[in-house]
Formats: structure tokens, sequence, C-alpha cells
């Protein structure tokens, strides 16, 4: 079969849906959205004000922009999988790309969070429901990929970073190749070849929805890069004279390099909407934002200790304890230990292992009613050590548990550095204010996020404490709660207004609005009605159709992944920090 004909012929797959409510002028209405990883205003205004992103300026000017808040945490896995359902994290239980166990005191377990967690519940589904034809390139957590009508291809983490894994399978061996280089190979990759590798993700992305779009047979293309995160984690330590590895002589050499490649993506984006007509919704958007990684940590375990909330170990054991966190972090950076880990040691070693490294062996859990758990920077945890939930807990659920969640919750919002007298926490939350859905039992209790300066950390001694430079050296930025989003759509969209308050998991509605689906009843997410123009709503209410539904037994927390995926999954989550 050529290349032309698979792209263009109507996939002979069967999908339950329904008829369409809409009108014709809505039912034709095709879409465009493309993801920037990461992407933030506070790279983009200057460039925007210097006049250095003329296809971005453009869309603001013809439509909408504004902030986009991310998921609590903002980490790509839920953030991306909340892009996809319209839902938050209570709905499909992941709040990282490992999945989080709460019933015991390690945190993460050595399970990879992946599609199977919401697989046939997204908008492309609900698209594919409605009889419409979808393109989803590169969308981060669509792997395993699942059919639709239309097309798939696999997007960040997968087992081969070079390999592009489709529905239909056939379409794989016809694309460009995803990328340059393997996950061992980009883990070692200097500057040079960090630039090598996006010139051809740029080109791979722009080639390939090219032949899509010119295609034309779908109604919904949807693209990510990955570059603004990647380039924002490892290069913030060139661009930022305020960063604690700023060095002068490699700024020179390498201060431009973020901001060079924001305008490289704004041609990509320029040379792709061009292909669009006027009248398509067209997205650019980020699941998150970005920034520099603090050099300061607060510490949650240290000042639930100071408050009485939590209790460490006294004795032999403390020392001991140090050692052998000193051992496995040097045997961690000395050997390939965690691939020979996670394929040779029994899971209670592992778990072991994983106490040690979060300094949970420290803590005296027979007499601590909370403690801290570890989420993507802004955000913390904290989880009440409930009877009958965990091993040793020791508080009772119902008025006890209620009235220590409260407590907590106003001496945090009260919590302040020591020296300069600066709030240490932005927002504070139960669990129930910020999740919904069948996993709201796997969140932590409370979920808060710090202030920008100071990143999580888990020693029990000193509120806060200087991050080491080595673990700021490879990875020198980190993730923010507001991405970016940017709307147009001729006769749909509003010309040249900021929006406030926009959500992830307002996309999903959002975008079936526009394309005359009905919107599940179950998405979280709301049609973004400031974004549009006078009269549209009346002409064209929102419709809402049948529930996507959630997935809750086996498939969300099940054996997804061969060992050997699990290796590439891995290699490719340490390549970005996130493990």
């Amino acid at each position: 079969m050529d290349k032309v004909s698979i792209i263009n012929r109507q996939l002979p797959i069967t999908l339950d849906g329904e008829v369409p409510v809409t009108s014709a002028k809505t039912q034709n209405r095709k879409a465009l959205i493309i993801g920037l990883d990461g992407a933030t205003f506070d790279v983009m205004d200057p460039l925007l004000a210097a006049g250095e992103l003329p296809h971005l300026a453009k869309l603001m000017a013809d439509g909408v922009w504004g902030r986009l808040r991310s998921t609590l945490p903002p980490n790509s896995a839920p953030a991306w999988t909340a892009f996809l359902t319209g839902k938050n994290p209570g709905h499909y239980g992941i709040l990282n790309f490992r999945y989080l166990d709460l019933h015991n005191y390690s945190g993460y377990t050595s399970r990879f969070a992946s599609s199977a967690a919401f697989a046939g519940r997204t908008f492309l589904d609900a698209m594919s429901q409605q009889g419409r034809g979808v393109v989803a390139y590169r969308v981060p957590m669509t792997y395993p990929v699942w059919p639709v009508r239309g097309v798939m291809v696999a997007g960040y983490p997968t087992p081969d970073r070079r390999q592009a894994y489709t529905f239909p399978p056939e379409l794989g061996e016809e694309l460009t190749p995803i990328a340059l280089h393997s996950h061992d190979e980009i883990l070692g990759a200097g500057v040079a070849e960090e630039r090598r590798n996006a010139d051809f993700e740029i080109e791979a992305i722009e080639q390939t929805m090219s032949r899509f779009l010119q295609a034309g047979e779908q109604d919904l293309y949807v693209c990510v890069s990955g570059i603004t995160d990647g380039f924002q984690h490892k290069f913030w330590k060139y661009v930022d004279p305020q960063h604690s590895l700023y060095d002068p002589a490699e700024a020179a050499q390498h201060g431009d390099i973020i901001a060079e490649y924001y305008r490289k993506l704004d041609g990509m984006v320029g040379r792709l909407v061009a292909q669009a007509g006027s009248d398509w919704l067209v997205i650019v958007m980020s699941d998150h934002g970005g920034g520099p990684r603090p050099g300061q940590a607060l510490n949650l375990n240290a000042w639930l200790q100071q408050m009485g909330w939590l209790q460490v170990r006294t004795g032999r054991k403390r020392p001991l304890h140090r050692a052998t966190r000193r051992l496995v972090e040097w045997a961690r950076h000395s050997f390939p230990f965690p691939d020979w880990a996670n394929r040779h040691l029994p899971e209670r070693v592992k778990l072991r292992i994983s106490e040690v490294r979060s300094n949970a062996g420290l803590v005296d859990w027979a007499r601590t009613r909370a403690y801290r758990v570890d989420l993507q920077y802004p955000a913390q945890g904290i989880e009440i050590n409930l009877r009958g939930r965990q091993p040793e807990g020791i508080v009772e659920l119902g008025a006890e548990y209620e009235a220590l969640r409260s407590e907590i919750l106003d001496a945090l919002r009260g919590l302040t550095d020591p020296d300069d007298g600066r709030p240490l926490v932005r927002e504070a939350y139960r669990r129930e204010e910020v999740y919904a859905g069948p996993f709201l039992e796997e969140m932590p209790d409370i979920v808060l996020l710090t202030d920008p300066a100071y990143q999580g950390g888990d020693e029990t001694d000193l509120l806060i404490t200087e991050v080491p430079h080595s673990f700021l050296s490879r990875f020198s930025g980190d993730h923010l709660m507001e991405g970016v989003l940017m709307m147009r759509g001729e006769g749909l969209i509003r010309r040249g207004e900021r929006v406030e308050g926009a959500e992830i998991t307002d996309l999903a509605p959002t975008i079936l609005y526009a394309l005359g689906c009905p919107v599940p009843q179950d998405m979280d997410g709301r049609v973004l009605e400031e974004a549009l123009e006078p009269g549209v709503l009346a002409h064209h209410p929102v419709v809402h159709g049948k529930p996507l539904g959630d997935v809750r037994e086996g498939a969300a927390t099940g054996e997804v992944y061969s060992d050997e995926d699990e290796e590439g999954i891995r290699k490719a989550l340490e390549g970005l920090g996130y493990i």
C-alpha cells in the first residue's frame, strides 16, 4: 500500500457511538492542536515583545490567549492525561510516571503508568465514536497505542525513542523516524547533539504532520513537541543569571539556546497553521510551565517533626541508616544500578531501597501521625498515618482524621521562612478539594504548592536545606503550574483578548464543542465559553453526551509492559530526570 493511501483511507474499525446533534457548520469544522511541552510565557513574553515569535504573536492577535493551569502536581504524566480525558487525576490514578502506593511508606512503586489507565476514554475516542477522524502524533502518555478512527503515533515515554509505535501498526514503517539517538545515547549527549536531535524532531513533526494535513481526510490533528520542556530542564543554568550554577563563560556559548528553539518552534507552528483553514480551531498549548529548579529545599518531614506530628527514631539505627543511604546513592551514580536492580532484585528489597532513599527508615511510624509525600515540584503532599490503611497507622478514621487534617492545613497556611518571614506555602487543600473519581483514595490526604523558591526535600532535621549542586547540574530547570494557551478560529473564537482561569481539563470539552461533538457528561473540564464569540453559544448550545467512563479494575494499575519495554521506559524517564 502506498504512503498516501494508508493516510487517506478510513480505517475499518467499529466504534460504538451516537449521531452528532449539531449544525452542518460546527460539524464540518476541523482543528489543529499543537502542544509545546513545558512552554511558558516567562520565556515567551520577552521574545514576543521583541517581535521574535511572529507566528505565535499572530495567533494571539487573531484569537485569545492566557495562562493554562496544569494538574496538581504539574507532572507531564497526569497533565497530558488530563488534556486527553478532560478529567482530574482522581479518575485515572496517575500523579507521576510511576504509580504512587500510599499503603506503604516507600512512596512510588516500580510500576510505570501507561495509557492502559484511560485508553478508549479520551476526546480522541469521543470523536471517533461520532464518526470523526483523528490524528494524534506523539502526544505523551499514548503508549501503548489503541484503536481510533484515524491514526495514532505514540508519544513520550516509549521503549525506543527512535521507533514509531502506531495505530494502524503498518503505518510505523512509512513514517519519518522519530529521533536520531537511542535512550542511552541521548543520556550522554552534549549541547551540540541535543541541538541536532531537536532540529531532527522539528523536521520530523513538520514533515509528518504536513503529510496528514495535506491528505486532508481527518477532522482533528494533534501533535506535541517535547523540546521546550527538555531544553528548560537541561539548559536553564545557561540562560538565568540568578541560577546558582550560572557561569558567564558557559552563558556566552549557550545562553540563547532556549530562546533559539522557541524561535524555531514558532516557525514550525507558523508553517503548520498555514495549512489549516481560517475557520479551523487552532490551539497552541502546554501541559505545564517551566522555570529554574530551586537551590533550596523545604523539608516537610522536619516541619511535621517540629510540630509533633512525626517522630524520628533515636539510637544506633539512625547513623546506620544514613550510612546505608550514602552507599545506595553512591551505587546509583557509580554503576548502571537502577537497571540491574529493577531486573534482578525481589520486590521487598526494592521496597527497602526506596525507603532508605526517602529517609522513611528514620521515621518512628508507631508514633507518627502524618508524613510527607514526594510530588512533582512545586507540589508536595502530606499523608495521614491512618489505622488500617498504613502498616503502622495510628490515627483513627473519622473525627480524629478530619481534625488532624484541619490542624495541619491551618499550620501550613501560616508556615514562613524563619530567616525572612516569607510564606513557604502558596496553596494547600484537602484531597477532595482537588480530586474526584474512583481513585480519590489513592491521592495524598493533603496537597500543597510551595513557594517556587523551594523544592521538596526529605530531610528530617532542618526545615530548609541547600540542594546539592550535583542535583542541579544535570537538570537545572523544573516545572511550574501555569502553561500557555492560544486559540484561534474565525467565527468561533474572540479576537485579541486575554482569557483567565483556563485549566488543562477544559481543553477536551472545548475541542469537542468546537467540532460539533457532544461533551461527555463525566468530563471535569468545561467549555471555555469566555473564549467564544458573542452569540455562538446561543446558536449552538453545549450538548452533553454519554459518559466515557473510568477504568477501575486491573487496567490502570496492572502489569502492562514487558521486561524489555520497562527497561526502555525507565531510560526514557531518566533522560528528563523523572526517575
